[in-house]
């Protein structure tokens, strides 16, 4: 990304929430961005993920780009 940030997709739509969440808090660096591509949401594993990590301290927004929902996520200092 052109702001000094890095930026990387996972397509969590078919992962196991506790997978998600355990890659997550292993590969996200301090001033990285991950995105999460939900998908459709059909089972709302996209409020889940979201709710789980705002209470892990992380900061999360929600986004909905070309018709999938996306949570994207990074590591506050």
């Amino acid at each position: 990304m052109a702001d000094g940030y890095d930026e990387k997709t996972i397509n969590a739509e078919s992962l196991n929430i506790d997978t998600t969440l355990s890659e997550i808090s292993g590969e996200l660096k301090l001033g990285e961005t991950l995105v999460l591509d939900i998908g459709n949401n059909y089972f709302h594993q996209a409020d889940e993920i979201y709710d789980t990590l705002v209470m892990r301290g992380y900061e999360v927004r929600k986004s909905f780009i070309n018709g999938r929902n996306q949570i994207i996520v990074s590591k506050k200092a």
